[in-house]
């Protein structure tokens, strides 16, 4: 499951125009966490952009989105419980500090009360906002990752296997399965002929085992 968790927080981060690059990911534990990615700027940041933000929440999405493809939305665990606190809260300072939303507009709201020194519709309006966001980037993280099972898989088997993958080893591997989804039809038809296993398979775990093992997201 922390498998799976955390190569969906690395392949959203992978595939999402915005997000920080992958520094490493792991399911080796830490105290309370399972595992984590850790994700590191190319060059010092000061401040954040609407968009770096907007990957930053599809990011967080991506652990539960695996989850709920994977097992099935019943054995969705309280591993994201963390990654949903932090999507939460900003959303909430995108909407109500940041003025990045079309809505509330460019006016900064104080939250410190938990929002009783507003109106009830500025409250309504601020969390329908923010409700708009992260459904966002669920629905992105979702769309990445259905898309995408079959490197999902191979990442999280890869991360079983060595327990801790660096960002250049997950490149490597997603090239991989990349390059063999793009070989010629003829090879592909041939392997179906014969008596070996189902060349998709194949192709995961050779992705898999060829992986060399050496602001975090984690469960």
């Amino acid at each position: 499951m922390t498998a799976f968790h955390e190569g969906g927080h690395a392949l959203v981060a992978i595939h999402t125009d915005g997000a920080l690059p992958v520094y490493k990911a792991t399911i080796v534990p830490r105290g309370n966490s399972l595992g984590m990615v850790a994700q590191l700027p190319d060059k010092d940041m000061t401040n954040w952009s609407r968009r770096q933000m907007l990957a930053w929440l599809d990011v967080l999405m991506g652990g539960l989105v695996a989850e709920e493809l994977i097992f099935g939305e019943n054995e969705l665990t309280s591993g994201p419980s963390s990654d949903l606190q932090q999507a939460t809260r900003m959303a909430r300072e995108m909407v109500t500090i940041y003025g990045m939303s079309t809505e509330v507009e460019h006016v900064s709201h104080n939250y410190s009360d938990n929002g009783r020194s507003m109106s009830s519709e500025t409250r309504l309006l601020i969390e329908k906002e923010m409700k708009k966001l992260l459904d966002r980037a669920y629905n992105n993280a979702k769309t990445i990752l259905t898309t995408r099972e079959r490197e999902l898989r191979a990442l999280a088997n890869a991360l079983l296997e060595h327990e801790t993958l660096t960002g250049s080893q997950i490149k490597d591997l997603l090239a991989k399965i990349k390059s063999q989804q793009q070989r010629p039809q003829s090879c592909t038809v041939e392997a179906q002929g014969s008596s070996r296993s189902n060349p998709s398979v194949v192709a995961a775990s050779a992705a898999a085992a060829n992986a060399q093992g050496v602001a975090p997201i984690g469960s």
